[in-house]
């Protein structure tokens, strides 16, 4: 395996990302449109890195393995499902263990990159 070198995540154009996802409504609050570029992904898949963008709105988080994220751009609110609030914005970066729950909250367009594995 050689290195995966995710250049200028922040520049890449919105046309180079998958189509975006619209995830099921959470409440009576807009959904965000969710969309990725992916970079790599093991041949067993249990490993997978890419950039990930969201446009403003409320969803619920629906990834089940870890995930290390670096956010690039953008400002957002995650809220476990035990009630803890955690703020992101441009520069920070997290950690989510397996299975963690909650509901996502974006304020202004949110990228990040990341790293998930099984």
């Amino acid at each position: 395996m050689s290195i995966i070198h995710i250049a200028a995540p922040a520049q890449i154009p919105k046309p180079e990302f998958e189509p975006p996802f619209t995830p099921p409504p959470v409440g009576g609050e807009p959904s965000p449109q969710l969309a990725s570029k992916p970079s790599f992904e093991s041949p067993d898949r249990a490993v997978s890195t890419g950039t990930w963008e969201a446009t403003p709105g409320v969803f619920a988080r629906a990834i089940v393995d870890a995930e290390f994220s670096h956010f690039i751009a953008g400002r957002a609110t995650f809220v476990t499902a035990d009630g803890r609030r955690f703020e992101f914005s441009a520069g920070d970066a997290a950690y989510f263990p397996p299975n963690t729950k909650g509901v996502w909250t974006i304020h202004e367009a949110l990228r990040k990159t990341y790293c998930i594995w099984k």
